[in-house]
């Protein structure tokens, strides 16, 4: 193998390393849509249902909306007690929430938009 493919290869893999240690702590919450199903037997995802993540090493909620809506209306609940620890707005597009003063605990995680739906998923702070 000569120096350049090697050096090539070498590269490549270093790229993909660094790839996948800045994504290592980010997992997807699965939000689900608490709004109404009808009596329709298969379930959409409605358009203005975000992508929501939790970076643990950050300590931050990042909410992808694609700018369907202006905005979301944000509230963060232990699980525990259901009261609102965090309330807030985001922008509809991309928006991020420090959750690094809460403690560990099992959250839920609201989001209501401006289209009168709500969705719902889960994190953990440990």
């Amino acid at each position: 193998m000569n120096l350049k493919k090697l050096l090539s290869s070498f590269f490549a893999l270093l790229l993909s390393c660094a790839i996948c240690y800045t994504y290592a702590d980010e997992k997807d919450i699965n939000m689900q849509y608490k709004g109404h199903h009808g009596t329709h037997i298969e379930h959409y995802i409605p358009f203005d249902q975000p992508d929501v993540y939790y970076d643990s090493g950050d300590q931050t909620i990042t909410i992808d909306g694609d700018g369907v809506v202006d905005y979301y209306d944000v509230e963060i609940a232990p699980v525990t007690s259901s009261v609102p620890v965090i309330t807030t707005q985001v922008s509809g597009y991309y928006d991020t929430i420090d959750v690094s003063s809460l403690p560990a605990a099992e959250y839920v995680i609201t989001i209501y938009s401006p289209e009168d739906n709500t969705y719902e998923g889960f994190f953990e702070i440990l």
